[in-house]
């Protein structure tokens, strides 16, 4: 009897300790212990902890005539050509994008009116034939109307399929020794020293009778295949080697010619308007690059381009030539030069390519945008980018917000235009014009996740001396006179 009471009482007080424990475990849950709140971040800038992000940006695309691939119709009236071409000008500018690269020498001929060169083929299917309207002026005049750029994009060299009948006054027809003939394609001789000159001549004409912003060569330089051990002069210039190659060998005597003619063209750029830029579209690798005599990495060095636009056009992770270390490469070998990187908007969609999606191309721009040297992109080519997917991505999520373009090239002539001074009437910002400035560029902030950086989103650019803003929202005002830009404005917050 004894024992039993006392097993019962021992039952008793795990039952209890049981409860005991189950009420404390109840009282933690019921009762649990406040976090401590978020702490809410002030809508305000704070000049004195805060700090802006703001990087400008060159955003191009390549216009491709050659072929007739971006433009022009074949067989459209001059009204319906120009009409195009404002189309393309005015998509580009609803993407953000501030550079045209407009193809206007594509065959050693003219996208526009040239006493050296005849008009191009691609604009009427007949070498020589006048469209009945200026390609290149009309370019130039809608660009600039939006806030755009134009660079004259030559090829310096090629004459183009044996297929297409040259113009009586084409250089090749008036100096067929010029001219040499490789896998049934057609090339002015980078050797002739009459070639340099005729290449000085087609720039200096184009610098001094329109108002391009820029001069630029893409990556066709002596022809692909040119480089031979096997075959050194299967592309036909042993005669001008024997003449002027010296004590060079071949390989380093046509690097010579495209070195000299690179530099020649710079020169003349900048002697007749310091303000037009010169760039350079090399192939992506230098080891490429040099697979056609075009030392890219030394015009860099000597300072010979205001920018290089190397074609990157693989993928981030590609096995022999990813995109992040060849970005890298050129990025570490700018030497203060803008490096600004071609993509291959042609890849997206095309099944040769799955690693090409949207998400692929915005992290490549990203890429760019954390590297000191690379200024921007260059796009290849306009069809592709107005892909319908493509184009509403690259409007919403890679070029949400507008971009002024950077300061470039080595012209010191341009008046900086001082601050404005912005004040606020309820929602609306306001300021005076100051001298020099020949357009505004108004800004938002956003602050970056929790941090005390703040991104300016750029809303606005143009003449106008207004700007309607929204509540808690914080906004600054540039000036803007070409490439130079004033400092920021005082910061304006909307309460």
């Amino acid at each position: 009897m004894t024992y039993n009471r006392l097993q019962n009482f021992g039952k008793l007080l795990l039952l209890i300790s049981f409860i005991s424990l189950f009420a404390v475990s109840c009282s933690k849950d019921d009762n649990p212990k406040p976090e401590p709140e978020e702490e809410e971040l002030p809508l305000e800038y704070n000049a004195t902890t805060d700090n802006i992000i703001l990087k400008h940006e060159f955003r191009a695309a390549w216009l491709t005539t050659v072929g007739n691939y971006d433009w022009p119709v074949k067989g459209a009236s001059a009204e319906a050509q120009t009409a195009s071409l404002i189309s393309i000008i005015d998509q580009l500018k609803s993407l953000n994008f501030n550079v045209i690269l407009f193809h206007v020498r594509p065959t050693s001929d003219a996208f526009y009116h040239s006493n050296l060169v005849p008009w191009s083929y691609y604009l009427t299917g007949t070498q020589g034939a006048d469209p009945g309207f200026d390609p290149l002026e009309v370019a130039i005049e809608e660009a600039h109307k939006r806030g755009m750029e134009v660079h004259a994009w030559l090829n310096p060299y090629r004459i183009g399929s044996t297929s297409i009948t040259l113009a009586a006054n084409h250089p090749a027809v008036l100096h067929p020794e010029w001219a040499i003939l490789y896998n049934g394609n057609r090339y002015l001789n980078p050797g002739l020293p009459a070639v340099k000159s005729h290449l000085r001549a087609v720039v200096t004409e184009i610098v001094q009778n329109y108002d391009v912003d820029g001069i630029h060569f893409d990556d066709y330089f002596y022809p692909s295949g040119a480089k031979s051990s096997a075959n050194p002069f299967g592309f036909d210039d042993q005669a001008t080697y024997n003449t002027y190659g010296g004590s060079q060998t071949v390989d380093a005597w046509r690097e010579a010619n495209v070195d000299e003619m690179v530099q020649d063209i710079g020169n003349t750029v900048k002697t007749l308007n310091p303000k037009v830029l010169y760039g350079i579209s090399p192939q992506g690798k230098q080891e490429n690059s040099m697979t056609v005599y075009a030392d890219a990495q030394s015009w860099l060095q000597q300072k010979w381009v205001d920018y290089l636009a190397p074609q990157i056009y693989w993928q981030i992770g590609h096995p022999t030539a990813d995109f992040s270390t060849v970005l890298s490469y050129w990025n570490s070998n700018a030497n203060t030069i803008p490096i600004i990187p071609g993509l291959a908007a042609y890849k997206y969609g095309d099944p040769t390519y799955p690693a090409y999606t949207l998400n692929e191309l915005l992290n490549e721009v990203n890429m760019g945008r954390s590297y000191a040297s690379v200024y921007g992109n260059c796009w290849f080519r306009v069809v592709h980018i107005f892909n319908g997917a493509l184009s509403s991505y690259i409007r919403g999520t890679i070029y949400p917000y507008k971009s002024l373009i950077p300061k470039m090239g080595s012209d010191t002539s341009t008046p900086v235009p001082s601050a404005p001074v912005v004040s606020l009437n309820t929602k609306t910002l306001t300021w005076s014009a100051v001298n020099n400035a020949t357009s505004y560029a108004v800004y938002e902030l956003e602050r970056n996740g929790k941090t005390k950086k703040w991104n300016a989103n750029c809303k606005q650019i143009g003449t106008s001396l207004t700007y309607q803003g929204n509540n808690g929202k914080n906004y600054f005002v540039i000036a803007v006179n070409g490439r130079e830009k004033s400092p920021n404005s005082n910061i304006i917050y909307i309460p």
